[in-house]
C-alpha cells in the first residue's frame, strides 16, 4: 500500500507535464467486433524487452521480438456457436486461445467474457461449458492514463468423476461420485504508463496497462448424500494437476487505436518485474530488418499419451483444404477426417475408437503434400 500511494503521488505531480500528447481509447477504438480477425505473434524467449517505470512520453522498442508461435482468433457471431443456447445475451463470439469458444457482452464501457465452451481449465481432457459470475471484464472504455479499476470473477465447472478420462483420482484416499472446479479471480488494473512503442513491422501511441490478477483454483469432491467437501490440499500432492492453488499472474497489456489486437502483451514474473514472454500484434515481420518470414506449418497432440480424448492444434496453416490421416504401425490408415483451415485450428479427436498402441497422425494438404507426421500414443484407462 505503501508503495502504491507513493506511486500515485509522484504520477498525480507529473500529471501537468504528461497529459499532452497521451491518447483515450474508446470502445470503438479497440474493442473485438464481429467479423475481425486478431492475429498475434508469441516470443517465448524475449530479449530486449524490459519493464520501464511508470510514467508518460515513453518510448519502448521491442523490435529484437521474434516469431515462436503465431495464433488467428475470429470474431462471430454468437449464433453460429455450439452453445449459443447457454448465453442469450452475448452479442459477440471469438475464438479462444486453447481451442474453446468464447461467449461476450460487447458496449461502449466492457468488453466482457460470459462464459467459456470447449477444453476443461485444468487441462484433463473433457468438454465444458462454463458461465463467468459475474463476467469477466477483458478491456474497458474509455481507456485513460492513470485509470484504477478493480474486478472479481468466478467461474464454478461440476462434473461426474465417470466422465472424467482416466484415473487421474486413483491417487486419493477417496472415491469421488463427482468434482467440482472452482475458480475465483481478484484483479487490478491501472493504466500506469503511454507513449509510443515500437514492434517489428510497426509504431503505435499506446497506453501501457498492468493488470495483476490472484487467481485462487480450488478442488471440491461429493460422495453419496455428504455435501461437497474442500480437497484442493490432498489433491495437490496426490493428483497431476498443476493449475490447482493460488498464482499471481502480472501483465503488461500495451493498447492502441491503430488495431483490436494489443499491440504487445509482456506476462511477468509475479514480482511484475521480469519478462518471461511477450505476445504482441503479428505484422508479417519478426525482426527490425523487415524481413518479412512465412512460418512453417505445424501441429501438435495434447494430452499424448492418450486415454479418451486428445486434440489435435494446427498452427501457421495456409488457407486450403486439409486432410488427417492416422496409421497404425503397420502402415493401414484407421481414421481419416478432412478440414477447412487458415491459420490457426483445433479439432478433438476421440481415440476410444482405436485400440491400445503407438498410431502416426499425418498432416496432408490438397496436393497430396505431407505437412507433418506426429505420433500418438493410446493407452487404457
Amino acid at each position: 500500500m505503501k508503495q502504491f500511494l507513493l506511486l500515485t503521488f509522484s504520477l498525480l505531480l507529473s500529471m501537468p507535464l504528461l497529459l499532452n500528447g497521451q491518447i483515450t481509447l474508446e470502445s470503438t477504438d479497440y474493442f473485438p467486433a464481429i467479423g475481425d480477425t486478431l492475429r498475434t505473434v508469441t516470443d517465448n524467449a524475449p530479449t530486449g524487452v524490459s519493464i520501464t517505470t511508470p510514467g508518460g512520453s515513453q518510448s519502448w522498442n521491442f523490435t529484437s521480438l521474434q516469431n515462436s508461435f503465431s495464433q488467428e482468433l475470429a470474431v462471430g457471431d454468437p449464433s453460429g456457436g455450439t452453445s449459443a443456447g447457454s448465453y442469450p445475451t452475448a452479442n459477440v463470439l471469438m475464438d479462444q486461445a486453447a481451442g474453446g469458444e468464447g461467449y461476450y457482452i460487447s458496449n461502449s464501457t466492457q468488453f466482457a467474457i460470459l462464459g467459456y465452451a470447449g477444453t476443461d481449465p485444468l487441462g484433463q481432457g473433457f468438454e465444458v461449458n462454463a458461465p463467468f459470475i459475474p463476467e469477466y471484464v477483458e478491456r474497458w472504455a474509455p481507456l485513460n492514463f492513470f485509470d484504477l479499476r478493480n474486478h472479481e470473477s468466478a467461474l464454478t465447472i461440476a462434473i461426474a468423476a465417470d466422465d472424467i478420462p482416466g484415473n487421474i483420482f486413483d491417487g486419493l484416499p477417496i472415491t469421488p461420485d463427482s468434482i467440482r472446479v472452482r475458480v475465483a479471480t481478484t484483479r487490478t488494473d491501472l493504466v500506469d504508463a503511454w507513449g509510443t512503442l515500437s514492434i517489428p513491422g510497426g509504431d503505435y501511441d499506446v497506453l501501457r496497462e498492468k493488470r495483476t490478477e490472484y487467481r485462487d483454483v480450488r478442488l471440491d469432491a461429493k460422495i453419496g448424500p455428504f455435501p461437497w467437501a474442500d480437497i484442493t490440499d490432498l489433491a495437490l500432492d496426490a493428483l497431476p494437476i498443476d493449475a490447482l492453488g493460488s498464482d499471481t499472474i502480472v501483465t503488461y497489456s500495451f493498447w492502441s487505436d491503430d488495431a483490436k489486437e494489443a499491440i504487445a502483451v509482456i506476462n511477468a514474473d509475479p514480482t511484475g518485474t521480469q519478462v518471461e514472454r511477450v505476445t504482441y500484434k503479428d505484422n508479417g515481420v519478426v525482426s527490425n530488418n523487415n524481413t518479412v518470414v512465412v512460418s512453417a506449418p505445424s501441429f501438435s497432440i495434447y494430452p499424448n499419451p492418450a486415454i479418451v480424448n486428445t486434440r489435435f492444434e494446427f498452427n501457421n496453416v495456409p488457407v486450403g483444404n486439409y486432410t488427417m490421416d492416422v496409421y497404425n504401425l503397420a502402415g493401414r490408415s484407421v481414421w481419416r477426417d478432412s478440414y477447412r483451415m487458415n491459420g490457426h485450428h483445433v479439432e478433438n479427436f476421440n481415440v476410444t475408437r482405436l485400440k491400445k498402441g503407438m498410431y502416426l497422425c499425418v498432416l496432408s494438404n490438397d496436393k497430396g503434400e505431407r505437412i507433418g507426421v506426429k505420433r500418438l500414443l493410446v493407452t487404457t484407462p
